[in-house]
């Protein structure tokens, strides 16, 4: 349902989705006043799925987790009203559309940090693809600076948004491995080692992030260190889940002890 985005370039306002909620633009200093949780959460939901169609029944789910009043239909409204005036009031008037079921919300890439970090992403892939690793790297990196922590973490008592945003989470750690894996290829594990502790923290279940470690290490000639990292996964997956490291992560620790 997502339309194209190409013909709505930037005006002064941006919105933010990649950390907290935030609205940004009509000449104000700072990010402005969003209104009530529930107002809120209804923006985060149009957000997620910008310039896509949002059903009304979706966004009672997303704002109620059950136990939904028998007001919820003209609560909706009552807050895409305020939304309206919001918008208007940044520069973005006549951006929120109303459409057969449900609304739109109408936003730019350049307006959106989730769309510019997926067309970087997206680019740095593609550049990846070619060979051209030193374009690939800077626009996988431009992409990464574009977030500000975990996405909607205010929001996330809405399990409908705390599954948009831990699937944007899951972006991030995806352009991050990729991105790491660039850095590699170009002899640069040095800053690789240095920024990846933290999200192989919050991801202990992730094979690729291991991986990229391990190789990380074993290019500054930290083959001890390299050896840890994957008897700790190593140990993990066997707590955890009763299994070992895939073929893959065994080869590559085998070639290394090599």
């Amino acid at each position: 349902m997502e339309q194209g985005t190409a013909d709505l370039q930037p005006r002064g306002v941006r919105f933010t989705i990649l950390g907290p909620l935030s609205v940004t633009g009509g000449g104000r200093n700072g990010p402005v006043p969003l209104g009530p949780p529930k107002q809120r959460m209804l923006l985060a939901v149009l957000l997620c799925r910008p310039n896509g169609l949002v059903p009304v029944e979706m966004m009672i789910d997303a704002l109620w987790d059950g136990g939904v009043p028998k007001t919820a239909r003209k609560n909706v409204h009552v807050y895409i009203s305020a939304l309206r005036k919001l918008l208007e009031d940044v520069g973005a008037g006549g951006r929120l559309l109303s459409r057969g079921s449900g609304y739109l919300l109408m936003v730019g890439e350049g307006e959106l940090d989730a769309l510019r970090f997926r067309s970087l992403a997206r680019a740095g892939r593609e550049a990846s693809g070619r060979g051209a690793l030193v374009s690939a790297s800077r626009l996988l990196k431009e992409a990464l600076k574009l977030w500000s922590g975990p996405s909607l973490p205010e929001l996330r008592n809405s399990r409908a948004i705390s599954a948009e945003a831990e699937r944007l989470d899951t972006r991030f750690i995806q352009v991050y491995e990729e991105w790491a894996e660039v850095e590699l290829q170009l002899g640069n594990a040095r800053e690789v080692a240095e920024t990846i502790d933290d999200l192989m923290e919050l991801h202990p279940q992730r094979e690729r992030l291991r991986a990229t470690h391990m190789n990380a290490l074993f290019q500054l000639g930290r083959q001890t260190e390299a050896f840890a990292v994957y008897e700790e996964y190593r140990q993990f997956l066997a707590g955890e889940f009763g299994l070992g490291p895939s073929p893959v992560l065994e080869a590559q620790y085998r070639s290394m002890l090599a």
